[in-house]
């Protein structure tokens, strides 16, 4: 499983990086944090570019992730 960066993340969806990130805290986009403490850059794996896909194009809600 491939894993982006928010800055990756953000330019392939063209949002910007901070509204990626609030959506992660949200639980709209699932994202982890690879590392200890909470000073750990977000890493978001790339299955959730096509759920975020498949979600607007079905008109569907985006809904809250369960964070692991």
């Amino acid at each position: 499983m491939k894993f982006l960066t928010v800055e990756e993340f953000s330019e392939i969806i063209k949002m910007h990086p901070v509204t990626v990130k609030r959506a992660i805290r949200n639980g709209k986009i699932y994202a982890c944090r690879p590392g200890l403490g909470k000073k750990s850059p977000y890493r978001i794996p790339e299955s959730e570019l096509e759920r975020l896909y498949l979600t607007s194009m079905f008109g569907g809600k985006n809904e809250k992730r369960t964070q692991i």
